[in-house]
């Protein structure tokens, strides 16, 4: 089963981050100036959460070298009659990061918007700025009978790395059935915190009571019910539809956290959180999540434009879909080096509907895709991702994972009815192989995993026998393993290297000799494989044999060689024929 990993990374390369709040007085209290108790966190871009363009306080702030100046502090970058430094509590210029600013935070006010607010000097020079409000509207959770749930870390020490995902399992209400209708965030450590999961596992996932670190899951542990990334105030599901929790449904979670802590220090503690709101009064579907795109990727580096595509076909939904599937919300997820993203639904007829668009991503302000009316998906339809990045920032190749320089391209829907899609939620390639194709192998995994099993057993000696996992190509190696490759159903069409290489060293008990065995399964791979190994025939050993020979009884070895000298004959006259055939390549 595919293993859902949650995954929205962070670079911090922008204003919009916390830790460049601490570059500038008062960073981290510049009030939103027209939206009451609320604090605009990217100081320096136009979106209040960071990300995107920047105003002209960024660009100025840019363009001194993301360093609080003088210069900087004495320029009034909003031209609204107040420096910077007046703006930002510091009217002398005197404030130096690690210091106290000497004014109050009662009088700061942001340095990249026009003052006063509304006034008619001030009105053409804000009209980049969004007064709608960001806080959490799902009337739903006001409803008679709906109940929360706090699911909260213990104060944890965050690790001093740039990237760290870690787990805590939960026991969740399990006394009757309920759906979940709605979860918010409950952030206390917003320096490091970009986005809390809240994963579905099995009955038989003994729960971690405590955080420890996951990488990127937990075994046992694969459907998303929840999920909260920076730039979205909570998630509220779809009126007809909600997640099933209780006796007939998840009664075990894992909340999962991915911390970015770019300047690594090791000073973060955090205790942050979810909130979940259910209700007994079941909705008419339950939901789930969706995943499409791409599992394999390489950006090369200085590249202006890199597109990654991948499609789930027809042939895939009409194997996972059971009936129709109706999808309510729509979410794109690259990395750092994603520009744009779009996922496109293709119909049986042609009929195509563009069912997420970002023209200019952001991956730290993610756009949550709502649909008037759920968009119906049917058997037979065709889901295709698209991925531009552009790295001309980086020095080295970018490839698929987890951490901060690493990249992923990814469409993240819910939808209902969840039952209506069997088996993982997920319809993903990795390369040109799609994932639904082992659903319809005779790959029998579990006999895999098993080396007593006969027929594993039988394979990993017929490997081990012929190939090295010491890095050399052994003569005969390659035909074996392209026997393996073009017969064996867990290996052939692309199947060894899009997962099973990785679900054997995963799930096999003995991992030293699965590392042994797939090892030597790829010895042949880009290594030229060796000629035979022969034991060397030295032709003045022949001839001090022969003319001991005639020392001996005098006869002559050209008219009448020896046994033993014979056989030497022999043995050279086949490797000379054999390093002939070798070198004329026949």
């Amino acid at each position: 089963m595919f293993r859902l990993v949650i995954f929205v990374t962070l670079l911090t390369a922008i204003c919009g981050y916390s830790y460049f709040q601490e570059k500038i007085p008062n960073g981290d209290f510049i009030p939103h100036p027209c939206k009451p108790n609320f604090v605009w966190k990217g100081v320096g871009h136009q979106n209040w959460a960071g990300g995107g363009p920047r105003n002209q306080f960024g660009k100025d702030f840019l363009a001194a070298g993301k360093k609080w100046t003088e210069e900087l502090c004495r320029k009034d970058s909003d031209a609204d009659g107040k420096t910077n430094g007046q703006e930002l509590g510091d009217p002398n210029c005197i404030w130096r990061p690690g210091t106290i600013p000497e004014g109050t935070v009662t009088g700061i006010s942001h340095p990249g918007v026009c003052d006063p607010w509304g006034s008619p000097q001030c009105m053409d020079k804000n009209d980049w700025v969004s007064c709608e409000g960001d806080e959490f509207n799902c009337p739903a959770i006001h409803e008679e009978g709906v109940m929360t749930k706090e699911l909260i870390y213990p104060r944890t020490n965050v690790p001093a790395k740039d990237t760290t995902y870690v787990c805590m399992g939960f026991e969740l209400p399990s006394d009757g059935d309920y759906h979940i209708i709605a979860t918010t965030p409950i952030i206390n450590e917003s320096r490091v915190m970009h986005h809390i999961g809240l994963i579905a596992c099995g009955d038989d996932f003994e729960v971690t009571d405590t955080p420890r670190e996951c990488s990127m899951g937990l075994r046992g542990c694969s459907a998303l019910i929840g999920l909260w990334t920076l730039g979205l105030p909570g998630e509220c599901f779809y009126k007809e539809a909600g997640i099933r929790m209780g006796m007939n449904g998840m009664k075990r979670g894992v909340l999962q956290f991915h911390w970015t802590n770019p300047e690594m220090r090791d000073d973060y503690w955090d205790s942050s959180g979810l909130k979940i709101y259910y209700t007994n009064k079941l909705r008419n579907y339950d939901a789930g999540t969706l995943m499409t795109g791409q599992q394999y990727l390489e950006m090369p580096p200085l590249s202006p434009k890199i597109v990654q595509q991948s499609t789930c076909s027809p042939r895939c939904t009409k194997y996972k879909f059971t009936d129709t599937i109706y999808i309510t919300t729509g979410l794109n997820h690259m990395h750092y080096l994603g520009i744009s993203q779009h996922v496109k639904l293709t119909r049986a007829n042609g009929t195509e509907i563009m069912l997420t668009h970002d023209e200019h991503y952001s991956y730290d302000t993610p756009v949550k895709h709502k649909y008037d009316s759920p968009v119906p998906v049917y058997p037979g339809d065709s889901f295709e991702t698209v991925c531009t990045y552009r790295s001309l920032s980086r020095k080295e190749t970018a490839f698929f994972g987890e951490g901060t320089f690493d990249e992923m391209c990814f469409g993240i829907f819910n939808f209902y009815p969840a039952q209506n899609i069997r088996g993982s939620r997920n319809c993903v390639t990795i390369n040109d192989f799609e994932m639904c194709d082992f659903k319809e192998r005779h790959c029998d995994f579990r006999a895999l995993y098993n080396h007593s099993n006969p027929e594993t057993r039988d394979l990993i000696d017929k490997v081990l026998d012929v190939c090295s996992y010491d890095g050399h190509c052994r003569h005969g190696c390659r035909a074996v393993v392209d026997d393996v490759m073009r017969n064996h159903e867990c290996f052939k069409d692309g199947a060894a290297e899009a997962t099973t290489f990785s679900r054997m060293i995963q799930a096999d008990k003995d991992t030293a000799e699965s590392l042994k065995f797939v090892t030597a399964m790829k010895s042949c791979k880009c290594d030229v494989e060796s000629s035979i190994e022969y034991k060397p025939v030295i032709k003045d050993q022949l001839l001090k044999e022969n003319e001991q020979k005639v020392e001996v009884d005098g006869s002559n070895p050209q008219e009448k060689p020896t046994s033993s000298g014979r056989q030497l004959l022999f043995s050279m006259y086949v490797l000379s024929l054999m390093l002939s055939v070798a070198m004329t390549g026949l």
